[in-house]
């Protein structure tokens, strides 16, 4: 009896000691993944290319103008008054410029809502991976890893509860 009564602070204890040492327990999310197979993702590139349809009509109208124009140029041209001519050259210089400032600031903005779009993906990935990290006691959960194995890895997860999101993206 008195052996166990001295036995059983020492298992207490080194139950206690394996307890705290326990290993934290880790998840991974691959961003690069979460990003190309996403539906909000999906949704922020049918959004995009709604918005800038109009615009890129416009562009190929200006392209398909200024082609017209540089084929008529190049097939009479020859047979042209000279100030017919140089009205028309002019005029196509005028439409080219035009259609590389056009082409500009249409690539600058779509890049711009690409950002904006992706920072909205991220944003709700990050409040996903925290509901998930507490509701399932992670105590580390990264999304740039060099590696990851299957068992860490929560992306399945986070896609899953991304595809649940209503058709407004979450807002």
């Amino acid at each position: 009896m008195k052996t166990l009564i001295h036995i059983l602070p020492l298992v207490c204890a080194l139950l206690a000691a394996a307890a705290a040492a326990q290993s934290p327990k880790i998840g991974y999310v691959n961003g690069l993944r979460v990003e190309n197979e996403s539906v909000l993702t999906k949704r922020f590139v049918e959004q995009i290319q709604k918005e800038f349809a109009p615009r890129e009509r416009a562009l190929k109208e200006l392209q398909e103008s200024g082609a017209a124009l540089e084929k008529e140029l190049e097939s009479g041209g020859a047979a042209m008054p000279p100030a017919e001519r140089q009205a028309k050259q002019k005029r196509l210089v005028e439409l080219v410029q035009q259609f590389e400032q056009m082409r500009r600031a249409y690539a600058e903005d779509i890049e711009v809502r690409r950002r904006e779009a992706r920072a909205q993906l991220f944003e709700r990935v990050n409040a996903i991976i925290k509901v998930i990290a507490e509701a399932e006691n992670y105590d580390l959960i990264v999304q740039q890893a060099v590696y990851g194995t299957p068992q860490i890895d929560i992306t399945q997860r986070v896609l899953a509860e991304l595809a649940k999101e209503p058709e407004s993206g979450g807002k």
